[in-house]
């Protein structure tokens, strides 16, 4: 065993290399170590690998005495339960296109240069986590002989950013590329992944959302969406773009006042937060660059509602919208998005792309209105995978799944009725019992199962009873819970899931912040604001940072920023 160790392991290797009186020394101590050191050791180190070479087809069987959990999705649902899983008693698989965890509270931050875009990532691998990963899609899922089928995703471009094309126009949502039409297709036959089948014990399905354009035109195609950290590097370089444009000796004044200025639709707190990060950007440390151009740079922050940040109370939003309007951020409430497209405004078709120009965003309230940049952050809608792999159930897997009042189900008391996964009427979301335990429906509606082995959590999923709200937050909370439920084994005897609100947070500009502290129903909201709220918004996601090593990076650039300014290069 002993000698096995040694031939195998690459830094010992390097270190024996040149140095023969030092294996001697070395092998020794390893040997009177290892003595000493129990075989089960072993098995324990071998989970701190990264995922083994067998397992990259299909991985044939659990660990000894372990439950294999696949997981689906690295994001605040699939990223947690991976962490939080006792690694004695289950052997977690994330499958996942990316290979990371973006810590999407700071995402405006680093958008708005104030972070670089490692500093808010977690590598899914971790010589310090017993917990495998394969850099695949799940293409489908197959309930009854409980295997995922997966295709690879490790040289498919744009995975870190959001679909730049129509639902009915591209296969899945691995980015921009995904598309199944021409001309894109045929040029990039090299991107179709090889396909294999993942068997699973258990099964978490956490994909999360894409962002939700209602089909507005032009949307999907030319605006800046804002869900991962391709989106975000996206939206930096374009601001940088827009002031370079602006100065070229070749620009009109018009296109220039066009040019500089940004969009953002949606007022919740990702676009309230990212106006508010572009507007310490641009306002302090872009105009400081471009002296020539003060003045001209706006940022206008649209949204179909009343008022910006809704779930805040009536106060708080009202003081959101009066604090950003005198830091120069127009509010646009109120107002529909009709369209956008390539071109200046009131210009003649073909509108053809050109990043050297503006764009022209339509609303039904104000017409046409030329920007450099729009940036879409509406909502969420349910992606491929939820709405066409998880759909319908070719045969009831009666082995992993009881009717709703806990009866077992048999083939004979299915009278070959058809099946399907059960979901949200109005999102589309998978709609899970109190346990997150995805569950499925007749086709007449009169039956329902619950499967006792799939889970669902996160923005791809929503209780039928007490639907927490689409944040980090309520993710965090789900993945926790489950997490310990499955390592308790107490599942079926404890309560439903609860979320427990630990209030809310929002940036606003100018170092000013919002924070609403949970209350009841009937009592007035407890809060703060101002420079209090925004200490401890930095306090708090600082401290919610998943490791000392990104927690130290943030403070220390943070620290930078106040005495050299934020980050400026294009790239």
């Amino acid at each position: 065993m002993e000698v096995f160790i040694l031939a195998n392991t690459w830094e010992m290797r390097s270190v024996f290399a040149n140095s023969p009186v030092r294996l001697g020394r070395m092998s020794r101590s390893l040997l009177s170590s290892t003595s000493r050191v129990r075989p089960s050791s072993f098995a324990q180190c071998k989970r701190c690998l990264a995922t083994q070479v067998k397992h990259s087809t299909a991985i044939p069987e659990s660990d000894s005495g372990k439950e294999r959990i696949v997981i689906l999705g690295s994001g605040w649902g699939g990223y947690t339960v991976s962490r939080k899983l006792s690694p004695k008693s289950f052997s977690p698989v994330i499958i996942s296109p990316r290979s990371y965890f973006v810590f999407t509270p700071l995402l405006t931050d680093a958008a708005g240069g104030s972070l670089d875009f490692s500093n808010i990532v977690e590598p899914v691998r971790d010589p310090r986590a017993k917990v495998d990963f394969i850099q695949a899609a799940a293409r489908a899922v197959n309930l009854e002989k409980k295997t995922v089928l997966c295709e690879s995703t490790v040289v498919k471009s744009g995975v870190t950013e959001s679909p730049r094309t129509h639902e009915h126009e591209r296969d899945s949502e691995e980015g921009p590329e995904s598309t199944s039409t021409e001309p894109i297709q045929a040029t990039r036959k090299w991107e179709k992944g090889d396909f294999f089948e993942v068997p699973y014990d258990k099964l978490v399905v956490a994909v999360g959302a894409v962002s939700k354009t209602f089909q507005t035109p032009g949307v999907r195609h030319n605006a800046m969406f804002f869900k991962d950290i391709g989106d975000a590097r996206r939206v930096r370089r374009r601001v940088r773009e827009c002031f370079e444009l602006a100065v070229l000796p070749t620009t009109t004044p018009e296109m220039r006042k066009w040019l500089l200025h940004f969009a953002i639709v949606g007022a919740g707190p990702t676009g309230t937060e990212l106006a508010a990060s572009l507007r310490d950007f641009i306002y302090k440390d872009m105009t400081a660059l471009y002296p020539g151009v003060k003045g001209l740079p706006r940022i206008t922050l649209y949204d179909v509602a009343p008022k910006v940040l809704s779930m805040f109370d009536e106060s708080l939003s009202k003081y959101a919208m009066e604090t950003m309007k005198k830091e120069g951020i127009d509010i646009k409430t109120s107002h529909h998005v009709e369209g956008l497209r390539w071109g200046a405004p009131g210009a003649e078709p073909p509108y053809e792309m050109d990043p050297k120009r503006c764009l022209t965003l339509t609303t039904k309230e104000e017409g046409q209105v030329g920007v450099g940049m729009c940036v879409w952050v509406t909502g969420n809608a349910m992606n491929k995978f939820i709405t066409q792999s998880l759909r319908t159930i070719p045969s009831l897997p009666t082995a992993s799944a009881l009717l709703k009042d806990g009866t077992t189900l048999t083939p004979d008391a299915t009278d070959n009725t058809p099946w399907r996964v059960k979901k949200a009427p109005k999102t589309g979301a998978l709609l899970v019992d109190g346990h997150l335990r995805v569950q499925l429906e007749s086709d007449d509606g009169s039956k329902t199962a619950v499967l006792q082995d799939v889970f669902a959590l996160g923005d791809n999923a929503m209780p039928e009873t007490g639907a927490p709200p689409a944040t980090a937050q309520a993710t965090s909370q789900e993945a926790k819970w489950l997490a310990t439920r499955l390592n308790n084994g107490d599942l079926k005897m404890s309560k439903p899931f609860s979320f427990q609100n630990m209030g809310t947070l929002a940036y606003i500009g100018d170092a000013n912040a919002l924070m609403q502290f949970p209350t009841e129903e009937d009592k007035p909201p407890k809060y703060l604001t101002g420079r209090m709220a925004w200490f401890v918004w930095n306090s708090a996601y600082l401290s919610m940072s998943i490791s000392w090593r990104n927690r130290l990076r943030i403070a220390f650039r943070w620290l930078l920023n106040n005495v050299f300014g934020r980050d400026v290069s294009r790239y």
